[in-house]
């Protein structure tokens, strides 16, 4: 029976980030996936920053622009031609930089220093396996995981491949991260509360016939619901009140895609081409605990809701990383085991707010009367530069604090992922972190003071122009701030993430 420190169920992108922060941390993984090949439907559009950030904490910078550029090359001709919903703007500056509820948001001055990144969900999975291949991580598919049992010192997983031959592996601990129906939150016994289904969305690939060319660009509100058209080429988005599909069904046919435009638009339009795509619910639940002894769950596996404002991939990188960094410390011997704590009492707080926002919109873009009302009282509100920046900056997590980090006055942004800078020898802050290691800023004059002493050793030094001194955590996170001469509060804060002061 093979032995690795930690078992990944599920190949999405959740879990192929945490593999790769398992493998910078030193520990070793199997990723283990039910299905063949990657599932080739289209998803998400976009990545929002923080889930941006946690990859490129990883090195995978470059990556974001090359995959960036392509989504813009394939979204630029429809929106040359018919792109009014998706390129409306404001101020000189501003532009569109997401939605709430339909409702465009537009940028501010934060999102041109940390933008959402125009990428494909099937492209940025497809990077990250290739990262995965070439890191060496073991990654086994197609297997279908069929029974968990949880001993004092290891975890063992069964799981049947495709040629019908049953395996075992033990680990110290497995990681759920095989979206909504998760086979591993349910062998784990996790309880999963929440609101069930009252709507439909479809996201289908499209041509109208020429008699009902309707190019409805951008959100439109109808009388039965909501429909969109792009901004990649031929993408028809319906999000249809009358009520959820039939049990099972996620693949619709042509025919049933047109009778949902009718529903919302209240009037028929013919289809001239079908190309397939997906149906979805608004599913809303969240698991009642991330960890069940020594399984977790991240991303869809612990929450779902419904995908407005694309921020559902976003939230599950951002679980990989917060998880990973955890788990490599304890496995490395530098943590005890209750540093895993903290991850359920950090991540499932910003779950809860992220299900909260998405609900709201739900219900804002209703098509009875009371509720279209007040969608337009929400926009003009929204025109407004200070509810739009406050609301923006919430959806893309900027003001995200954790509580796990002691809040103080003077220094707000405690808890905070407050993103990378650039150094004053060149060097950036999430390029010092792509090993693994958790950065310690310290003013330049002062450097000095900071030489002669034992840093730890999954913490890395540097020097910046600012008078205080800033720790962060691996996964980015700033977690002290203060003046040089604390030394003793600095090292509090260094035990407690680090497993070591600067006096040991």
């Amino acid at each position: 029976m093979k032995h690795t420190d930690v078992v990944i169920v599920g190949a999405g992108p959740v879990g192929l980030l945490l593999a790769l922060e398992l493998e910078r941390a030193g520990a070793s993984c199997v990723v283990l996936e039910a299905r063949e090949q990657q599932e080739e439907v289209q998803k998400a559009l976009s990545v929002g920053p923080l889930g941006a950030e946690a990859l490129m904490r990883q090195g995978m910078g470059p990556e974001l622009d090359a995959l960036e550029a392509r989504s813009q090359a394939l979204m630029a001709p429809f929106l040359s031609g018919s792109g009014g919903g998706w390129r409306r703007s404001g101020k000189e500056g501003q532009r569109f930089a997401g939605h709430f509820a339909g409702i465009p948001l537009l940028s501010q001055e934060q999102d041109h220093k940390r933008p959402t990144r125009l990428i494909d969900q099937r492209h940025l999975q497809s990077a990250l396996q290739d990262e995965v291949e070439r890191r060496g991580i073991m990654l086994r598919r197609p297997c279908r995981v069929t029974g968990v049992e949880e001993g004092q010192e290891a975890l063992i997983l069964t799981f049947t491949r495709e040629d019908g031959q049953v395996e075992r592996i033990a680990c110290r601990y497995a990681v759920g991260c095989d979206g909504a129906r998760s086979t591993l939150r349910k062998l784990g016994g996790f309880a999963f509360p929440g609101t069930d289904p009252t709507l439909s969305f479809y996201q289908v690939f499209v041509a109208f016939d020429e008699a009902h060319a309707v190019r409805p660009a951008g959100w439109q509100m109808q009388p039965g619901g909501v429909m969109a058209y792009g901004p990649i080429p031929e993408r028809l988005f319906l999000v249809d009140y009358s009520g959820p599909p039939p049990e099972g069904q996620t693949i619709p046919t042509q025919m049933q895609v047109e009778a949902a435009i009718e529903r919302v638009c209240g009037r028929a339009m013919k289809l001239s081409a079908y190309r397939g795509g997906r149906c979805w619910t608004d599913h809303t639940r969240l698991v009642d605990q991330y960890r069940q002894g020594r399984i977790f769950l991240a991303g869809d596996a612990a929450h779902i809701h419904p995908p407005f404002g694309g921020q559902g991939l976003g939230l599950g990188l951002v679980d990989a990383a917060n998880l990973g960094w955890r788990l490599g410390a304890v496995l490395s011997g530098r943590m005890p085991e209750t540093l895993l704590d903290s991850y359920e009492q950090e991540r499932r707080p910003v779950a809860r707010d992220v299900l909260d926002n998405t609900r709201a919109q739900t219900a804002l873009m209703r098509p009875d009367p009371q509720s279209r009302a007040l969608h337009a009282l929400m926009a003009e509100i929204l025109s407004r530069d200070e509810p739009c920046a406050t609301l923006g900056a919430r959806m893309r997590g900027y003001t995200m604090r954790y509580d796990t980090i002691a809040h103080s006055a003077d220094c707000p942004a405690l808890g905070t992922l407050p993103g990378d800078q650039v150094l004053p020898d060149g060097r950036s802050v999430f390029g010092l972190m792509q090993q693994g290691a958790g950065v310690l800023l310290v003013p330049d004059q002062t450097r000095h003071a900071f030489q002669g002493l034992t840093i730890p050793g999954n913490l890395v030094l540097a020097s910046w122009h600012e008078a205080f001194v800033s720790l962060m955590r691996p996964d980015g996170c700033l977690v002290w701030q203060g003046a040089p001469r604390e030394r003793a509060s600095l090292n509090t804060a260094l035990v407690r993430w680090f497993g070591a002061s600067l006096d040991a």
